[in-house]
């Protein structure tokens, strides 16, 4: 733990560390291009079918045979069927059916087809139904129950459907089939079945016209009291009312007032012209019509006014005489003494005309005064008048009492033409219902009169038999068959499961393919076999195209180009695991880049096994250890390799048991930082990570992590925990190569290649390069 803290806090000199989730969106591929991170990949799978084809097909075979096996034991199924029409099919089979006939004059409009089809179906496959057809069975064969059929339906042995599928290929038959292993009894259950179904048709058809008859027959007494009981009631609104229709009624009150209303303005106009008049006449004469009436009656009276003339000859006697004598003279006094027996006398003769013409008016002196006939004919019109005003307003009256009248009348009759409608309007429905009932029933009577059976056989029950020789058909049944072909699906997924489980078993990367899809670090190309890519005679190369060499090449492209901001200067060569070939890959990776004209420094910093010098046929004598403990300069460690001017190689140096601590120390930090500065390339050779967390240091002082995968060798589990430690200390992982190539000859080609680019090697290069190879791995 206190390593791994270091390890985080060691400075990074300058140069660029990776994190582990930044390199998952860079090149990947043996191209360098982006894989895509998470998500299903198909590849994996069908690379691990491909492999194991021979596996899957022999569990698939074995169980497909035990499968099979199992189907050639099943017994043999008999089927048969036949086939019911439950309604007719033609417009003239229609109507001569018994129900149509009957019922034609409420149907004649409407669809025929009046079966519930879902309903019946269930009614013909109903336990109680099912039990009366096997009393039947039970005859011959009495271990066929009502349980059995039951049984039968529900494993689909024996099935009832409407046969279509839709509003569109329906229709008005019935499919009922029957599955079993005795052909005999197939035969003998089927017939039953349709004797069966026939009897209940007819059944049925008696016992639902029985039940409606008696539902009729209970419903009608109520129906007819309800009808009297609505009638009653209209009847009694006619006769309050006094009217036939209310509707009627209402139009007429609404005439008979607006003929009131016009007889009513009618009046009050001649009533105000006799009052103007009546008030005129009066004003003139200056007489109510009792004194006119009185006045000319005194006018009229002989005797009358001739006490009025000689009463005004004494008052002319008496102004002469007063002109000549006074007051108090005998003359003035006889003459006021005839005025006043003249008076007295035409007050009596006015009382007693009067009493007998205008009782009750007094004999003023406007009556009593002579009326001339003008005045008589005025005192005519002002009775006359007066007279007429009266008989107008006691005619008004009249009118304004049968205004109110048809007033109350129109406020009251909706409230009666809406109780009146509600009222027929039930006594209309209750009629309709009480005549349908008896309609119905007289219908019912007639159906129920019908002893044909209303379903037809279109198809006998009979056997699936063959066309040719007319035996019956037996098949193994849809169970055996879906069980053989489920036996074969499920070798097919045994099988795969057993290849996903050997693949398990194993553990280890089979193809470069498999390595690609597993990781998520960029995935720089792969190194094949090289073995069989050259060929040597006679001591002399004879190069050819070389897939092993253009797959180095391509490797150092993809290292090249792999960042956008720069090429990587420096990196660890390793594997997770001993015998990967990272010294290989190393050690060529190094040449090729050197041959392509970089400044390259191949580092031998596998304290473990360094094999480096031996590859390169260099002294081991002094290097990397002994500059780390600053025993040489790395001046004097470094050496030039005869394979090629542009390679140099820092050997590993002296050997010590904990070198690797090494890795932590400040001065590895300097030389990293001082190598990167003299070279294009500088090139660890790592050990194995196995265990090994001394090389973090290490990495931690370069670009990352090349790692090198052995395929079909190197242990998934081992490589994904390695991988998983790097990225908790956040050490990147620049790449990764897959190397197919075993380590014997694997070095050959590069240096071969330099050979012929450079000149002649030392002679015991070969030997001990060959020698050096097992040791490598």
């Amino acid at each position: 733990m206190q390593a791994g803290q270091e390890l985080q806090n060691l400075p990074m000199n300058g140069h660029r560390r990776l994190d582990a989730p930044a390199m998952s969106g860079e090149l990947n591929g043996e191209s360098g291009e982006g894989k895509p991170k998470g998500g299903f990949k198909l590849r994996p799978i069908l690379a691990i079918v491909r492999r194991n084809i021979p596996l899957i097909l022999g569990v698939t075979a074995a169980a497909g045979a035990l499968s099979y096996l199992v189907y050639r034991g099943t017994p043999l199924i008999y089927e048969g069927d036949f086939t019911i029409l439950v309604e007719p099919i033609t417009s003239q089979a229609r109507a001569t059916d018994p129900t149509a006939i009957s019922r034609a004059s409420q149907f004649s409009s409407q669809d025929n087809s009046t079966i519930d089809y879902p309903t019946l179906l269930q009614v013909l496959q109903s336990p109680e139904l099912l039990s009366k057809i096997a009393a039947q069975i039970q005859t011959r064969y009495p271990e066929v129950t009502a349980s059995a059929l039951a049984r039968a339906l529900k494993n689909q042995d024996f099935t009832v459907a409407r046969i279509g599928t839709n509003l569109l290929d329906s229709t008005r038959t019935l499919e009922v089939t029957f599955r079993g292993t005795n052909p005999q009894q197939v035969q003998f259950i089927l017939d039953k079945l349709a004797e069966g179904y026939l009897r209940f048709s007819l059944e049925d058809r008696k016992t639902r016209i029985g039940g409606g008859v008696e539902f009729i027959e209970d419903q009608l007494p109520v129906l007819q009291q309800r009808v009297n009981n609505l009638e009653s009631q209209i009847q009694s609104i006619r006769q309050r009312y006094r009217f036939t229709d209310p509707t009627i009624e209402n139009q007429q009150v609404v005439d008979q007032l607006k003929e009131v209303q016009k007889e009513k303005l009618t009046a009050e106009t001649a009533l105000q012209e006799q009052a103007t008049l009546f008030n005129s006449l009066q004003s003139q004469l200056s007489l109510t019509p009792e004194q006119g009436l009185a006045a000319s009656a005194l006018s009229q009276n002989t005797r009358f006014q001739d006490l009025l003339n000689q009463r005004q000859r004494v008052q002319s006697q008496i102004a002469t005489n007063l002109a000549r004598f006074t007051e108090d003279s005998p003359t003035v006094q006889r003459l006021r003494g005839q005025e006043q027996n003249i008076n007295r006398l035409i007050g009596q003769e006015a009382r007693s005309i009067l009493g007998s013409s205008a009782p009750g008016v007094a004999g003023t002196s406007q009556v009593v005064t002579f009326q001339d006939p003008l005045r008589i004919s005025l005192i005519g019109q002002l009775v006359t008048s007066g007279n007429q005003a009266r008989a107008l307003q006691a005619r008004r009256a009249e009118i304004v009492r049968t205004e109110a009248e048809l007033n109350q009348r129109l406020i009251e009759l909706p409230a009666i033409v809406r109780q009146y409608n509600a009222l027929q309007q039930q006594l209309d429905i209750a009629t309709k219902t009480l005549n349908q009932f008896l309609l119905q029933r007289e219908t019912l009577r007639v159906e129920a009169a019908q002893k044909e059976v209303p379903w037809e056989i279109i198809s006998k029950p009979k056997l699936v038999s063959s066309p040719l020789s007319g035996k019956p058909i037996a098949t193994r049944g849809k169970k055996a068959t879906q069980m053989l072909m489920g036996g074969i699906v499920g070798g097919l997924f045994l099988g795969l499961l057993a290849a996903l489980l050997r693949e398990k078993l194993r553990n280890v990367f089979m193809t470069a393919e498999d390595l690609q899809d597993a990781i998520q670090q960029p995935f720089l190309g792969t190194v094949p076999s090289a073995i069989g890519m050259i060929s040597i005679a006679n001591g002399k190369l004879d190069k050819q195209s070389n897939p092993f060499l253009d797959a180095f090449s391509s490797l150092y492209t993809n290292l090249r180009f792999l960042h956008a901001d720069g090429a990587i200067n420096s990196l660890v060569v390793s594997s997770v695991e001993p015998g990967d070939g990272k010294t290989i890959v190393a050690f060529n990776l190094a040449q090729t880049a050197a041959s392509m004209g970089q400044r390259v420094l191949l580092v031998d910093a596998n304290f473990l096994a360094p094999q480096l010098h031996t590859l390169t046929d260099i002294s081991n004598h002094r290097g990397l250890i002994d500059v780390l403990q600053q025993k040489q300069t790395v001046e004097q460690a470094i050496q030039k390799s005869p394979l090629d001017h542009n390679l140099a190689v820092l050997p590993a140096g002296t050997l010590h048991a904990g070198a690797t601590k090494l890795f932590a120390s400040v001065e590895m930090q300097k030389l990293a930082q001082q190598l990167r500065h003299q070279f294009d390339l500088v090139i660890f050779d790592a050990p194995a990570l196995d265990g090994l967390t001394d090389l973090n240091f290490l990495a931690a002082q370069t670009d990352g992590f090349l790692m090198v995968v052995g395929v079909n060798k190197t242990k998934r589990s081992t490589f994904n925990k390695a991988i998983k430690g790097l990225e908790t200390y956040r050490l990147p992982v620049v790449g990764v190569v897959a190397n197919h190539s075993s380590a014997k000859n694997s070095a050959y080609p590069i240096a071969q290649q330099s050979m012929v680019a450079g000149g002649e090697m030392p002679s015991a290069f070969f030997g001990k390069l060959k020698e050096s190879t097992d040791v490598a791995r």
